[in-house]
């Protein structure tokens, strides 16, 4: 644009100075010639009043010797066209001159003028003839190249102007063209900055001219630009991070299959680690299923599907992106529900347990009391009697358990004290030492030190008296049950060892499952519920600890628990 604007205006310039200098050119000719011919009149005029007042003795010698050192050549003609004087040429060898123009002019008007070229001296001519009394005409001439001569010693100093004027034009015209690109080039470094991602930046431009309103235009522009995609910036993060805070897998893919959005919890789902935006999605991940789903093939669109992927469980559910009423491609929310499962069917196993156990010693309260109403014996019905306080007791044992078991799951609020372990072992011995003695079993403490923790202290004396309970129960006469505690490595250890029946190593592994009993029979014979180890679990896990079981058929179990002293 600089160029162009240079050309433009240099050219305009030239031009303007080639005209002014042709005109001013043509107007000096003019004056000049007019001043010419004025002079040639003068003469003419001078000659007729020398002839008319008969001063010029010889008019011959007269012109020779006055017009000798001028460009001026004089003639006079007669009345008939004969020319009787020339300051010049030799009259005997010229013309009738009648015919001039000039002088054909200056016999109809009194003054006659032309340029032409003159026979009779070679060159051309420009004519002033003079009519005077009878007819007689004096004629001035001067050579045209006198008026060129003029116009060439004024050509050099034309140019030389010409020259001056077109430098000072270019200087002028670069700091004009300058002057007037500057608003625009700040304008179009503005643009660039903007278009770099400099969204703050802005056009300098304070003038009041058009270039200043677009200036101010483009501001007002890039204000509303800037708003824009900040608004859209921060509706995008916002989107971000709600589809990253999700516990729900997120895909939407076009009508090619392409992927358009994954969020990271469905990434994590399907062990994507690589960036797959753009990417086919059921080239990724292969699974009839969910190309099915994805293809709407024996699903019904906006349906919840479950399917399995690597060895989880998956609800999906998919509905159409609609755009301007067109379908665009699909969206699908995606759940992990393994665990939900895994609950659902623990919740139904524990419903089956409960029922199974609860019915079992309602059946037989109902069943023995029925029969005592035929009942006549005193003994025979003492004896029932007592079975019916059994299994009311043994309810009741279960009940209790089971509401233990929902308060610690539930994870209600409790009381956090400093434990003092040992105490605790003492009252649980203190406890228990009447019911291992009643079956001839011997129970012993190993108590060295004080240990302190922190939590509640009636779990964990529940905790330790579920473990002794068991011990004693699944222990013959004449064995032994050990109650110890020590520090170790800032965890408090207790463990609980007895040399009883011991547990076989494939069940070592479900001990701690609700209602899961080694010897059904037995347990049940020995007034078990099945959830004595399950609450001792949970109680473990609420200290933050953890248990392990080392048993041995034949030789006896050790149940050894780590509990963090905080």
């Amino acid at each position: 644009m600089k160029k162009k604007l240079m050309v433009s205006i240099m050219g305009t310039v030239i031009l303007s100075i080639v005209l002014i200098t042709i005109l001013f050119i043509v107007i000096v000719n003019f004056e000049h010639q007019q001043i010419i011919e004025q002079t040639l009149k003068n003469d003419n005029q001078k000659v007729i009043n020398l002839i008319q007042s008969n001063n010029i003795v010889n008019l011959k010698s007269f012109f020779q010797k006055d017009f000798k050192d001028t460009d001026t050549r004089v003639t006079f003609i007669n009345a008939t066209g004969n020319v009787i004087y020339d300051s010049e040429a030799n009259t005997d060898t010229m013309e009738n001159h009648n015919t001039r123009p000039e002088v054909v002019e200056a016999r109809k008007n009194g003054i006659g003028n032309s340029i032409r070229y003159s026979v009779s001296v070679k060159m051309n001519m420009m004519y002033v003839a003079t009519v005077f009394h009878n007819g007689d005409v004096v004629r001035s001439s001067m050579p045209m190249k006198d008026i060129s001569d003029f116009e060439t010693s004024y050509f050099k100093y034309y140019i030389m102007i010409l020259l001056i004027v077109a430098i000072v034009s270019i200087f002028v015209s670069h700091k004009l063209i300058n002057f007037m690109l500057k608003p625009i080039k700040d304008l179009e470094n503005a643009t660039a900055e903007v278009t770099k991602g400099d969204l703050g930046h802005r056009a300098n431009i304070t003038s009041g001219d058009e270039i200043g309103h677009l200036g101010k235009t483009f501001n007002e522009m890039a204000d509303k630009l800037e708003n824009t995609i900040n608004n859209s910036l921060e509706q995008q993060n916002r989107l971000e991070a709600i589809l990253r805070s999700m516990d729900s897998g997120i895909i939407a893919v076009d009508k090619s299959k392409k992927i358009i959005m994954i969020n990271p919890y469905a990434e994590k789902i399907f062990g994507i680690i690589a960036n797959v935006i753009g990417e086919n999605f059921l080239d990724i991940i292969r699974n009839h299923e969910l190309e099915a789903i994805f293809s709407h093939k024996n699903y019904d669109v906006n349906e919840t599907s479950t399917i399995r992927f690597s060895g989880k469980t998956m609800r999906i559910r998919t509905a159409d992106i609609i755009n301007g009423g067109v379908p665009i491609g699909t969206v699908a929310v995606i759940q992990d529900i393994t665990d939900l499962r895994k609950l659902e069917n623990m919740r139904s196993q524990f419903v089956a347990n409960v029922s199974h156990e609860l019915k079992t010693p309602l059946t037989s309260i109902k069943g023995f009391a029925e029969t005592l109403k035929d009942v006549e014996d005193p003994q025979i019905r003492d004896k029932f009697l007592s079975i019916i306080n059994d299994e009311a007791e043994r309810l009741t044992r279960l009940i209790n358990d089971i509401l233990t078991l929902s308060d610690i799951e539930q994870h209600r609020e409790e009381k956090i004290e400093v434990v003092n372990v040992s105490n605790i072992i003492n009252d649980v011995y203190c406890l228990m030492k009447n019911t291992a003695e009643s079956k001839n079993i011997s129970l012993s403490i190993i108590n060295d030190k004080s240990i302190k923790i922190f939590g509640n202290s009636d779990r964990l004396k529940q905790m330790l008296i579920n473990l002794v309970d068991n011990a004693i129960k699944y222990s013959d006469n004449g064995d032994s049950v050990t109650l110890g505690c020590e520090e170790k490595s800032n965890n408090c250890v207790i463990w609980v060892e007895d040399t009883g029946f011991g547990i076989p190593q494939k069940h070592i592994s479900r001990l701690f499952e609700r209602f899961y009993r080694v010897d059904k029979a037995r347990s049940r014979a020995k007034g078990g519920t099945g959830l004595g180890l399950a609450i001792v679990k949970h109680i473990v896990l609420s200290f933050g600890g953890t248990i392990e079981v080392k048993s041995f058929v034949g030789e006896g179990s050790k149940f050894i628990v780590y509990l963090p002293k905080k």
